[in-house]
């Protein structure tokens, strides 16, 4: 998301403060210059970091310590105190650390990496696929290659573009706040770099679980030795028929990337917008809007609508 660039808040830390002010399992959010950083005292170890989540800029002092883990009070991402690690979605990305606590990151990055040694030796023969359509399929890719498989991976889905950040569709990129570039979880480089084959506009007609096939939408089969179902879910459409729809274009589904080029700001003055529906939650949207009849629907505004609209203002 946006952020609005702001001064830090909190004490300054590059002064110091007295160590019997940070308590066993307190968090103190401060700053050293510009730098916005987390203190924590966990498991009689002092830790500092990055003081915000790297997923949504979530602030991670109101979050939960749960041993040499933070997580963070949005959505729940994983950092580890130690390395700055994201060990958990939604985050992808590490929190920085201090100066100070990088050599102790590097030594733990190196024995993650001597411990995957001996996995990547098992890995290489095996084939891994996921059928995914959005984060989660997405971070699990990331997270196999970050941990040292070195097995094949392949990505299908039936989505012409990248995985994106889905939330984001309805939220600052509608809103003109955050640029198209923003959206794509990572680049399409990314891919080719960590020898991921991501395969687009496949769809899966047929799962083989036993004989560990499947068979895909033009008829051909690929074989797996690991399979991740990640398909996410579909919106709850409003009750428009096919027939009605085609007279309603002011109305569009959020899910996918090409379809929010169609959403289009309304003038200031204008009397009526386009009511853009990401999922069942955002369905209230369009009970706020003003209804004439002989709108999408038919009907004009009941009571209910009415008394939603109200609250609403």
């Amino acid at each position: 998301m946006a952020t609005e660039e702001k001064k830090p808040s909190g004490p300054d830390l590059s002064a110091g403060i007295p160590a019997a002010d940070l308590a066993e399992g307190a968090m103190l959010a401060g700053h050293i210059g510009d730098d916005e950083v987390l203190l924590t005292r966990q498991g009689g170890k002092l830790f500092a970091l990055s003081a915000h989540c790297t997923h949504y800029h979530g602030p991670l002092a109101d979050g939960l310590l749960v041993g040499e883990t933070i997580r963070c009070p949005w959505h729940h991402a994983h950092f580890n105190l130690q390395t700055g690690e994201a060990i958990a979605a939604p985050a992808l990305s590490p929190g920085d650390l201090l100066v100070g606590r990088r050599a102790r990151r590097q030594d733990c990055c190196q024995k993650q990496e001597d411990a995957a040694c001996s996995w990547q030796d098992r890995s290489k023969r095996r084939t891994c696929r996921h059928c995914r359509r959005g984060a989660a399929g997405f971070a699990a890719a990331e997270m196999l290659r970050r941990r040292g498989f070195a097995g094949s991976i392949s990505m299908l889905s039936n989505d012409d573009v990248t995985p994106v950040d889905r939330p984001n569709l309805s939220k600052d990129y509608l809103a003109g706040n955050a640029p198209e570039d923003w959206v794509p979880l990572r680049g399409d480089d990314w891919y080719a770099e960590n020898k991921i084959d991501l395969k687009l506009k496949t769809e899966v007609a047929a799962l083989d679980a036993k004989g560990k096939e499947l068979t895909l939408g033009e008829g051909s089969k690929v074989k797996f030795d690991k399979l991740l179902l990640a398909t996410g879910a579909e919106p709850v459409r409003l009750p428009i028929s096919r027939r009605r729809s085609t007279s309603c274009p002011h109305a569009a589904f959020i899910r996918r990337l090409p379809r929010h080029h169609r959403v289009t700001p309304s003038p200031p003055n204008a009397q009526s917008s386009s009511v853009p529906v990401s999922s069942a939650s955002k369905s209230a949207a369009a009970l706020r809007a003003p209804r004439d009849r002989g709108s999408c629907g038919g009907a004009g505004e009941t009571p209910a609508r009415a008394r939603v609209r109200a609250a609403a203002r």
